[in-house]
């Protein structure tokens, strides 16, 4: 009888053991991945004239080549996500020329290259609730009625900064691998001032010009697990 005992723990614990001892199938959204991102970004720029306080806004469209890699444990989610982001370039900010000395403010934000961190929830076995933060860098560039603002006021015409971009969003995966995403970022921009290139020389005799450049997207993409 005891033998019998013996003999019938000995193979469940066999049994236990061999199950253990296989390897576990790896969540649907762990793991590397790939892929692209587009959608509408809003252009929301500060603008300040000696004092006066003049918001800007535009339309355009962003667009994104992200490679990340995440890792799940239990019903949390973090990962790590590189991407290079760009856009349309939004029209020019237009103004009263007897005002400021000129009709047509252009500024660009190139193409960005950007790690963030990501952190989230799973809210069901492929749905993922996140948040993100991270930190890009690009050049940026102002030009005033097309000519650089190194003719106005000593400054460069272009130059690398960055800027501290954070978000959230809602992430799928279907069984293929592939995910779809929905993604809101913000990204400020290096804030131009008289403290950057002095006065701005101009027929209507500014003094200080302040510009605070400011973007919000709000972005679709797909990407594959590997």
């Amino acid at each position: 009888m005891i033998r019998s005992i013996l003999l019938a723990t000995t193979a469940a614990l066999a049994a236990v053991s061999a199950v253990h001892a296989q390897p576990t199938a790896p969540h649907p959204l762990a793991g590397f991945y790939a892929g692209i991102e587009v959608g509408p970004v809003s252009y929301d720029t500060q603008i300040t004239f000696d004092g006066v306080d003049d918001p800007a806004g535009r339309g355009g469209t962003g667009f994104a080549a992200v490679l990340g890699y995440n890792h799940v444990r239990g019903d949390w989610l973090t990962g790590l996500e590189a991407s290079v982001t760009g856009g349309s370039v939004p029209d020019p900010y237009t103004f009263d020329e007897n005002v400021t000395g000129f009709a047509e403010l252009d500024l660009r934000r190139e193409t960005g290259v950007g790690m963030s961190g990501r952190v989230g929830r799973l809210i069901a076995r492929r749905l993922l609730l996140f948040g993100s933060v991270g930190y890009s860098v690009a050049s940026q560039s102002v030009r005033l009625d097309g000519v650089p603002l190194v003719e106005f006021a000593g400054a460069s015409d272009a130059a690398t900064f960055g800027t501290v971009v954070w978000g959230g969003g809602l992430e799928w995966r279907t069984r293929s691998g592939v995910a779809f995403r929905f993604v809101t970022r913000r990204l400020g921009g290096h804030d131009l001032s008289a403290a950057d290139f002095g006065a701005v020389v101009s027929d209507a005799g500014l003094t200080r010009f302040d510009v605070e450049p400011r973007q919000m997207h709000f972005v679709f993409g797909v990407t594959y697990r590997f």
